[in-house]
């Protein structure tokens, strides 16, 4: 599918589409003390009928979520990508996928908390939905009267997502080199080059001082042959360090451009060199050495 930033990018430059004179319900809220589901929403369409919702089910975090009545195109769509407006802001891009044959379900990004607010203080909203990779996206318009008043309903019901353990397990993967590989190659092929892997992508590494082991990517060991800069660059090439985890996964503590590393033999430090700025004044002072200690899951840098 196209990148959302470009969908943002041209819709915005083109401004969105003239409101038409239908009438659409307004927002309610549904839900409460006795509910097992809570549920601010707006719906459009006679026949064909979609909802807009913000919910939960009791126990679950909020939530964006989409109902729909009659619309095979969405129905039959593996997952739907979509940008959210309020007004002619972009409030959130938003990726849904199925809970139910006519349901989906798009988790609540911290990024997407304005968007929130704007859809309780905003006038109306339009939702841009491609079902497919070659479509044009399909708009769907409501109203936001009432929007205020639903949404701060729900909210009582509906805590945020733990948005600190999300970005952890984001940055969890059971195999990153593999991960790493894949995504590089479908970009480089995107830009209609081929791609080479050299010797010392991945290498295991100690960086705790306890088992399992963890791992070192070079990035910079991949060259795309159509753009051989896209992860090196002055200040180095983009590496990344992987901590093992007892359940054979990995966690990624670090993820930014170096000029090399080496194991101090003290665990959970580590000497990064770096170029740069980090060494002084100037985009070319450098290369030098600096001290990183692990934090939790974060490789920082050591303060004097």
């Amino acid at each position: 599918m196209q990148s959302k930033a470009f969908k943002a990018l041209t819709l915005a430059i083109v401004g969105l589409c003239a409101w038409t004179g239908a009438a659409w319900a307004n927002w309610e809220f549904v839900g409460g003390e006795e509910a097992t589901e809570h549920v601010a929403r707006v719906c459009n369409g006679d026949d064909e009928v979609i909802c807009f919702e913000l919910g939960c089910s009791t126990g679950e975090p909020l939530a964006y979520r989409l109902t729909t009545r009659n619309m095979p195109g969405m129905v039959a769509a593996p997952r739907l990508d979509s940008l959210l407006f309020v007004g002619s802001q972009l409030a959130g891009s938003l990726d849904f996928s199925h809970t139910g044959l006519e349901s989906f379900h798009a988790p609540l990004e911290e990024t997407q908390l304005r968007g929130i607010d704007r859809l309780k203080a905003g006038i109306r909203a339009q939702l841009h939905v491609w079902d497919s990779a070659d479509s044009a996206p399909v708009i769907h318009r409501f109203t936001l009267i009432g929007s205020n008043a639903a949404i701060t309903e729900v909210q009582k019901f509906c805590p945020l997502p733990d948005f600190d353990q999300r970005e952890l397990e984001r940055r969890t993967l059971p195999d990153p080199a593999a991960q790493i590989l894949g995504d590089m190659r479908e970009a480089c092929t995107v830009l209609d080059g081929q791609l080479t892997v050299s010797d010392g992508f991945s290498q295991q590494i100690d960086i705790d001082g306890k088992p399992p082991m963890d791992l070192r990517i070079n990035h910079g060991a991949m060259l795309c042959d159509s753009t051989p800069d896209m992860v090196c660059g002055p200040a180095g090439c983009l590496t990344s360090f992987w901590l093992g985890m007892e359940d054979g996964r990995y966690r990624r503590v670090f993820l930014n451009a170096i000029q090399d590393a080496a194991i101090t033999g003290q665990p959970g430090v580590l000497t990064l060199i770096v170029k740069g700025s980090q060494c002084g004044d100037g985009d070319e002072a450098g290369p030098c050495g600096k001290r990183y200690e692990l934090d939790g899951f974060d490789l920082k840098e050591q303060q004097p």
